[in-house]
C-alpha cells in the first residue's frame, strides 16, 4: 500500500496584488500578505455545468459548461504595518492624509489576483478576485480579525517554480498586530445635546457588503465585467446594559425619518505603528434586546446599519 502524502498549509504561500486590467491576473501595485496569521479559506473552484434532457429518455443526453465560479474567504489578524487592503473594499484616496471612502461613482472597486504557492513550488493564479464583503469582528480577549468574502474569474496553474511578482523578493509578513484592548470606541448620539460614553463593549461586528454584480455578456464564458451595487453598512453590538442605548434606539423607532441617526468612532491601535480609524456615519439601531439571568450582569445585544463609513489612519 502506497502511503498517502500529507501536506500542511506550512507548505503552502499566498500573496495579492492588485489588478492593472479586470481578470489579467497582473498589476504592479503588490498588496502582498494582508494581514497576520492569514489563511485562504474555503478556495472553491465551481464548475457550474447544467444537463440537456431529450424525450425517452430519463437521464441526461449532453452536459453544458455554464462557466466557472472561484470564490475564497480570506482571514487575518489586522495589521497596522499593511492597510493597502483596505483598497479591495473602499475607495483610497489622498497621498500625504491617507483615507479609504465609498467611491463617487457606482464602478470604483478594484480587482484582485492572488498567488497561490503549492507544495512543489508551483503556482495557481486566481485573476478577477472582487471583494464582495468584509466582515470586521471585536471581541474581548481576542485579536481584531477581517474577513474577506471574495469572487473570482479565473484560475490558471503554472507548473513552473517562476516567481510571479507578488513573490519577487521573498513576501514580507505584517507583525504589528491588533488585539481587542487597542479597541477604543466614541459614541456620538445627537439626541438633543446629549454625548456620552457607551458601557464597556463585549464584542462589536461591522459588515461592509458591496453587493457586486458580475456579467458575462454574449460570446465569453468567463466574467467581462463586475459593478458594485448598493452599499449595505450593518453590525452588532453586545454591551453591558447602557439605558442610554435603549433610550436612543427608542427615539430612532419613534418616527419614519432617519434624522434621529448617530455616528461611531472605531480607533484601533496597536503596540507599534498609527491606528485605523473607522467612522461608521448615519447609524441607527435597527433592533436590540435585553437578557436577565439570576445573579450574572445585564448584557444588551443591539443590531444598526449604517448610511456610509469613512476610514483613516
Amino acid at each position: 500500500m502506497t502511503t498517502p502524502l500529507i501536506f500542511p498549509a506550512s507548505v503552502f504561500q499566498a500573496a495579492f496584488g492588485k489588478e492593472s486590467e479586470y481578470g489579467s491576473g497582473t498589476g504592479t501595485t503588490i498588496l502582498g500578505v494582508l494581514g497576520v496569521q492569514m489563511s485562504v479559506e474555503d478556495f472553491k473552484l465551481d464548475n457550474r455545468f447544467d444537463a440537456l434532457y431529450t424525450l425517452g429518455a430519463r437521464e441526461a443526453q449532453l452536459f453544458y459548461s455554464q462557466g466557472i465560479e472561484i470564490t475564497a474567504s480570506v482571514k487575518y489578524t489586522m495589521a497596522t504595518d499593511n492597510k493597502n487592503w483596505l483598497d479591495l473594499i473602499l475607495y483610497k484616496q489622498g497621498s500625504t492624509t491617507i483615507s479609504w471612502t465609498i467611491p463617487s461613482r457606482a464602478g470604483v472597486l478594484p480587482s484582485t489576483y492572488m498567488n497561490l504557492q503549492d507544495q512543489n513550488g508551483y503556482f495557481y493564479t486566481a485573476s478577477g478576485f472582487v471583494a464582495k464583503s468584509a466582515k470586521f469582528t471585536f471581541e474581548e480577549g481576542k485579536t481584531c480579525d477581517v474577513t474577506l468574502d471574495m469572487q473570482g474569474k479565473y484560475v490558471t496553474y503554472a507548473a513552473s517554480s517562476t516567481a510571479p511578482q507578488t513573490f519577487t523578493g521573498g513576501l514580507t509578513y505584517p507583525i504589528q498586530f491588533t488585539t481587542w484592548a487597542n479597541v477604543q470606541v466614541t459614541y456620538n448620539g445627537k439626541y438633543g445635546s446629549t454625548t456620552f460614553g457607551v458601557q464597556p463593549i463585549k464584542t462589536l461586528s461591522l459588515t461592509i457588503d458591496n453587493d457586486p454584480e458580475f456579467f458575462y455578456g454574449l460570446g465569453s464564458i468567463d466574467y467581462t465585467a463586475y459593478t458594485p451595487k448598493k452599499l449595505t453598512v450593518s453590525g452588532d453590538l453586545e454591551i453591558l446594559h447602557d439605558s442610554n442605548l435603549i433610550e436612543h434606539m427608542l427615539t430612532t423607532s419613534s418616527t419614519q425619518s432617519s434624522t434621529n441617526t448617530y455616528d461611531l468612532t472605531l480607533t484601533i491601535g496597536s503596540d507599534y505603528g498609527s491606528p485605523y480609524i473607522i467612522k461608521i456615519e448615519g447609524m441607527y439601531w435597527s433592533d436590540g434586546s435585553m437578557t436577565f439571568t439570576p445573579v450574572d450582569p445585564v448584557v444588551d445585544k443591539f443590531s444598526f446599519k449604517a448610511r456610509t463609513i469613512q476610514v483613516t489612519t
